[in-house]
């Protein structure tokens, strides 16, 4: 899954700061409350929309619509890789595929950001809606070139809490994931199904790109796949055994998929279901 896709990490170039008069140079300004509000035509959840009824593989080229969003998750852990998701209040999510690493620095976890969808492309991954640069017709896409993000993302404030995890129950995940895509949810009383506890959270990247675990209601009778990469940095840490809450992103890929941002996502100390 396109969650996955890895190369090798280049260094971000130093900025340069020059003057022709002054010595010393003045910090630059803390813009983490300025709040553009540029102006939004359609909501997230219109756009995913939109992409969920394209139908697998398929694509089409955006007009003249901005929307607005907040970063949900981010590549810090290494779980998520050139991609960030956003969701706004219409409970609506995309991911955003772009072609850098660390965007974390710039668009961390919290931040609101604006989105000018005119000329990118919204694509059907497997089921899942997505933003990218250009998409082909056998369904390979392109992320937005990094040189060129400041032509479509435009920053906002940070932290922004307009957007929290929705609680939800698995049953109610699992029952329709469509009209979770790309959110941010909370599900309590859960724990990780027998063969999934106690094992790595991935296995190494050596071994596999992305290992399933099992996440499982109470009572055993509900699951849904935990997608972790072999390349995030929680790789090697043993999940808990325990019953409790797990936050995630809903994903898709011919099927539901959960994905952990890192594992302060994780909540498990209670005793186990029998």
């Amino acid at each position: 899954m396109k969650f996955f896709r890895f190369s090798l990490m280049v260094l971000g170039a130093s900025m340069l700061f020059n003057s022709c008069v002054k010595q010393t140079y003045d910090s630059p300004p803390d813009t983490s409350t300025y709040d553009p509000n540029v102006p939004v035509q359609a909501t997230l959840k219109q756009i995913s929309d939109i992409g969920q009824n394209l139908g697998t593989g398929h694509s089409r080229v955006l007009g003249d619509t901005t929307v607005w969003g907040v970063v949900v998750a981010d590549d810090r852990s290494g779980n998520y890789y050139k991609q960030i998701i956003i969701e706004d209040t219409s409970f609506g999510g995309l991911v955003l595929y772009i072609d850098k690493s660390y965007i974390y620095n710039e668009y961390p976890a919290g931040r609101k950001i604006y989105v000018k969808l005119k000329g990118l492309t919204l694509a059907n991954y497997n089921g899942l809606p997505e933003i990218v640069y250009t998409a082909d017709q056998a369904g390979t896409t392109v992320p937005i070139p990094s040189g060129l993000i400041g032509n479509y993302v435009v920053k906002a404030n940070y932290p922004n809490t307009s957007v929290q995890a929705r609680q939800l129950s698995i049953e109610q995940v699992k029952s329709n994931p469509t009209l979770y895509l790309n959110t941010l949810v909370t599900i309590s009383n859960v724990q990780f199904a027998s063969g999934s506890y106690g094992a790595p959270y991935a296995s190494p990247s050596s071994t596999a790109s992305a290992t399933n675990r099992v996440l499982e209601s109470c009572d055993h009778t509900v699951t849904a796949t935990v997608r972790t990469s072999g390349y995030c940095n929680f790789q090697p840490y043993l999940i808990p055994a325990g019953n409790g809450t797990f936050t995630g992103i809903v994903s898709y890929y011919n099927g539901l998929q959960m994905i952990i941002r890192d594992t302060t996502d994780i909540s498990m100390t209670a005793t186990r279901c029998p």
